[in-house]
């Protein structure tokens, strides 16, 4: 009997693989200098979505750093001996891409140093974006639980960005009213006068003999009116201590104060510097714009 021809691959499988090379990573490097000289031996950390970085250098003698990072946006710390620390955000990199940061420090002193980089448990971090700099804020979910859903409601809703700055308070602008409303240094802003009307309802008041939070420098709190509920979206950031606006407070006529909801833990000379701009009357002209406002971490 004839058997038919059969070919058979036993034993063997066959695979044919494709094997495409992975993109190098892209690299941020650049000089980091101080009153116009290099600066050694500073830390430079970059930070992706979570806590933790993602990558770190250290300048050398020539003031110079390398960060090797994965495609992405970061958030980049710079900090070292005999300078202030400033961060850089919304630094795109892209892979197999050499992308340059340079940094100018100011020495240690010149800005108020921050008390943390990190938000502390019960905080939630927002960075809020000007052309003028980064402003860190911490809203307080655990001591003033509701001012700070509704600040964070407006982060979220994406309607601080495309906001402003729009009021700053200082000696040369600022009467005092002895001894209720003494001398105020401070800055305020909120949402674009335009998108008013996709804004929320006022909030009830959260009193500061409520929330154990008080009015000092670097505090963030509400502003409101005359009345005690109307806090909205404007916000003032404190560059000097202010019991007037703690409950008891003689600041407001009804003596129930503001509600302070939070704090600037870096970025505290960007606040300064905004205060600063030219004024008419109150008024910051022009505005200070707010790029962005978002939450650090989910």
């Amino acid at each position: 009997m004839m058997m038919a021809s059969t070919r058979v691959l036993t034993g063997f499988l066959l695979v044919a693989a494709l094997v495409w090379p992975q993109a190098a990573p892209g690299t941020v490097s650049g000089t980091v200098t101080s009153s116009g000289q290099p600066v050694p031996n500073v830390t430079v950390r970059a930070f992706g979505s979570n806590a933790a970085p993602v990558g770190t250098a250290t300048t050398g003698a020539d003031g110079v750093y390398t960060l090797k990072l994965k495609q992405g946006v970061y958030r980049i710390e710079f900090s070292g001996p005999a300078v202030d620390p400033t961060v850089r955000t919304g630094v795109v990199v892209l892979d197999d891409t050499a992308g340059e940061l340079n940094v100018t420090l100011a020495k240690a002193g010149t800005t108020p140093p921050p008390e943390s980089l990190d938000v502390k448990p019960g905080e939630v971090g927002v960075l809020v974006e000007t052309p003028l700099g980064t402003i860190f804020i911490a809203a307080d979910t655990v001591h003033a639980p509701i001012t700070s859903a509704n600040f964070l409601k407006y982060v979220d809703a994406g309607l601080y960005n495309h906001g402003r700055f729009h009021r700053a308070t200082r000696p040369d602008n600022y009467t005092p009213v002895l001894p209720n409303r003494p001398a105020m240094e401070l800055i305020q802003g909120g949402i674009d006068p335009a998108r008013a009307q996709a804004g929320f309802p006022p909030i009830p008041l959260e009193r500061t003999s409520v929330t154990g939070l008080k009015h000092v420098v670097g505090t963030v709190s509400m502003a409101r009116g005359t009345a005690a509920d109307t806090a909205t979206s404007d916000f003032f950031i404190l560059l000097d201590d202010q019991p007037s606006l703690d409950f008891g407070g003689k600041r407001f006529d009804d003596g129930q104060g503001a509600a302070a909801f939070g704090r600037v833990y870096f970025g505290l000379g960007v606040v300064r510097k905004i205060q600063q701009q030219p004024v008419q009357g109150q008024n910051l002209t022009p505005p200070i714009p707010i790029t962005r406002a978002t939450r650090m971490f989910h």
